[in-house]
């Protein structure tokens, strides 16, 4: 909406006002009154802007202040006069007289067609000038009229109010004032432009606002002097400034004859020194490029060119367009050095996207980031934070040598590095280009003053910074970006590939444990079939297989679940005596001996624990011969297993838990892998030495749960 109307009011506030009323009235809009008396007027001149004073009732010579007032500060706000007095008025100033006998409307009249009217405003100050006032109601009948229209529609107030608008003025209904005046009425929303009225030969600046009540108000001001004052002053040079385009022209010998400013500044030359120089002499690079081939081809052929070219002296890229003529070439020219450069910077990003997808590791990953955001992105401080779920925090992976400059390693940042963990969970980049002060959480490399984070999805976070002051811009945030959704795809291919590789394991873990651990019942199964075969009392060894076949189908199924990745365990209160005998009728022990030195108890899963036996008592019945003795005894925080057999060599301790590997013709190399895996998987741990026998001895230890009430001790 337009501003309100700003009148000060010289007088009593309680005289004069219905007048004030009714102007408001008159308008359809506020009107804003300030109150003052004649020797505080010159003061409120001096801090308002008002567009009218009217002078109420006042003392005599309050009329000769108010007008000098206005004559000292903008002897063009017009001065309404209701006091009757009279006084000595300067000639810029405009003195309204309105007579007590003049009827409201009359007044009114005066005050819109001069208050309105005005369009003088202080220099500093956008005009408020309303203009020449017309309003209508929702169908289009004249409600208000101001009398100025008359000087150039024809239709005088009396003849305007309560007609309708297209049957007073039928030619405007299709002109531009009648097609915005619709626009307004539908869409319900302000409008100004400039139209220019046939009829009269005038243009007008015009206002068109929609009535809360419904209908339309319309201001116009005539701005013909105007434009016609600017079309007519227009020179040649002014002209030559608006073309959008650095802009120069060269003779049919190749000479400079005009430049515009633009042209200057791209080119770096002075008009004046270049006017009349050879424009292959002023630019001699130029003879060996694109510029010369393509402006000698236009002048011989007298045919347009369009091309774009780089000038390497200044390494810049030009769009040129050129109009050949007889008397020479106009060029028109664009800086496109920024453009060409992100093409080439998104050309590099590509090239960039197909090294890291085929990337080795992560790591590898990392530092071809590190280098792409250097050498392409022309970054120099650059680090790349990898999410670790192991311990919830964003380890640094990679980061440019400028950072080792500064801080040499980066550290892991914790929650309480706010800012880049807030980039990292909302998935929102962070460009600032100031950065508050560094504080002993702050994820910056150092004191820096910009900084740009982008998120890499749900795998880190990428962070350029630099010491000068609004460093990046948004085309930097999204070539970042367009690196880091790269760095995601590259991230997500390797965790597919490790996901992929630990299946591979679990599968291999799963045949080399079938292969090995099911051989125990297996054998004992075979071998009870021959017995049971030579013998009438067949129960015994149907037992014995049965209890073999249910030992087989218990570690099938825990050996399915670990394929599966199913790695739970299920913890209860256990004997480690009671494990130990049943992992023992398990195992072929031909020969071989058990003697249990322990009654302690410990929280295990029962068919772990109980494979963990069978593993152990079998390796030392393979190295130790079937007369083997193996004693089972708990020693400090957990048990031990223990034989008389040949031991295992000092040098060779650090190797026999490594899947593969083996001392004995008859093993397979996974038994003490296997029983690795489970101390593991409890939280145990495990170490080979030798017995007191002779022999070898496996110490389980860091056993919180075991409690042995002889406590014995060995």
């Amino acid at each position: 909406m337009l501003e309100p109307l700003v009148i000060a009011y010289v007088g009593d506030e309680h005289r004069g006002l219905d007048l004030i009323q009714a102007l408001d009235q008159r308008l359809r809009r506020p009107v804003h009154l300030l109150t003052t008396d004649a020797a505080e007027l010159d003061g409120l001149l001096t801090e308002t802007v008002v567009d009218a004073v009217v002078c109420g009732m006042i003392e005599s010579d309050g009329l000769q202040t108010v007008v000098d007032a206005v004559g000292a500060h903008d002897p063009e706000i017009p001065v309404c006069d209701l006091s009757g007095y009279v006084a000595v008025v300067p000639e810029a100033v405009s003195l309204y007289k309105i007579y007590p006998g003049e009827s409201r409307s009359e007044a009114v009249d005066t005050l819109v067609g001069n208050v309105l009217g005005s369009s003088t405003r202080r220099e500093t100050h956008e005009p408020r000038t309303l203009g020449q006032y017309l309003a209508l109601d929702s169908e289009w009948i004249v409600t208000d009229w101001d009398p100025r229209l008359a000087s150039w529609t024809g239709a005088t107030p009396e003849q305007a109010v309560g007609s309708s608008l297209w049957e007073l003025l039928p030619s405007w209904e299709d002109a531009e004032i009648g097609r915005l005046c619709h626009t307004v009425a539908d869409d319900r929303e302000s409008q100004t432009t400039a139209v220019y009225h046939d009829p009269v030969s005038r243009w007008f600046d015009l206002r068109v606002i929609p009535l809360e009540a419904g209908g339309i108000e319309c201001f116009f001001r005539d701005v013909t002097d105007h434009r016609e004052s600017e079309l007519g002053g227009a020179t040649f040079e002014n002209m030559l400034e608006r073309i959008t385009d650095a802009f120069f022209a060269l003779d049919n010998e190749d000479r400079f004859v005009l430049l515009n400013s633009d042209a200057e500044q791209i080119l770096d030359v002075d008009a004046e020194a270049v006017t009349g120089v050879r424009f292959w002499d002023a630019f001699p690079a130029a003879m060996s490029s694109r510029f010369y081939r393509e402006f000698t081809e236009a002048m011989q052929s007298q045919e347009p060119t369009s091309f774009e070219e780089r000038y390497r002296p200044r390494d810049q890229w030009f769009e040129v367009n050129a109009y050949p003529s007889e008397d020479g070439l106009s060029v028109f020219l664009r800086d496109i050095t920024e453009q060409v450069e992100l093409q080439q910077k998104l050309e590099s990003l590509h090239g960039i996207t197909r090294e890291l997808i085929v990337a080795g590791s992560d790591a590898e990953i990392a530092s071809g980031t590190i280098d792409a955001a250097e050498d392409v992105l022309g970054f120099s401080l650059v680090a790349l934070w990898r999410y670790n779920d192991a311990t919830d925090r964003l380890d640094p992976l990679a980061w440019s040598d400028g950072i080792d400059d500064r801080v040499g390693e980066l550290e892991p940042l914790g929650r309480d590095s706010e800012f880049i963990w807030e980039v990292y969970e909302t998935d929102d980049s962070r460009l600032l280009g100031s950065v508050p002060a560094t504080t002993p959480t702050s994820h910056h490399p150092g004191n820096v003053t910009s900084e740009l984070l982008v998120p890499i999805g749900d795998y880190g976070v990428l962070g350029a910074y630099a010491d000068e002051c609004d460093a990046f811009d948004e085309t930097d945030a999204d070539l970042l970006r367009l690196l880091a959704s790269t760095v995601e795809s590259a991230f997500a291919r390797t965790l597919r590939e490790r996901q992929l590789a630990q299946r591979n394991e679990r599968l291999n873990d799963f045949a080399s444990v079938v292969s090995h651990d099911l051989r125990n019942p297996l054998n004992v199964a075979s071998a009870h079939t021959e017995l049971a075969r030579g013998t009438d009392d067949v129960d015994p060894h149907l037992d014995k297989i049965d209890d073999s076949l249910t030992r087989m189908e218990d570690l099938i199924e825990d050996l399915l679940a670990r394929a599966r990745g199913d790695q739970d365990l299920d913890r209860e209160p256990l004997s480690v005596a009671k494990s130990a005998r049943e992992a023992w009728s398990g195992v072929e022990t031909d020969g071989a001996s058990l003697e249990i030195e322990t009654d302690a108890s410990l929280d295990a899963d029962p068919d772990r624990l109980q494979q963990l036996f069978e593993n152990l008592v079998r390796n030392s019945i393979e190295h130790g011969g079937q007369g083997v003795t193996i004693r089972v005894g708990t020693a400090e925080n957990g048990f031990f297993v223990a034989d008389d057999g040949a031991g295992i060599p000092e040098d060779k301790r650090d190797e026999i838990f490594e899947q593969g590997v083996t001392h004995s013709d008859s093993g397979t190399g996974y038994g003490l892998a296997i029983v690795t895996d489970i101390v593991d998987g409890h939280g145990w741990s495990i170490a080979v030495d030798e017995s007191q026998y002779g022999g070898a001895r496996f110490d389980i230890k860091n056993i919180r749960s075991l409690t042995d009430p002889r406590e014995v001790r060995s």
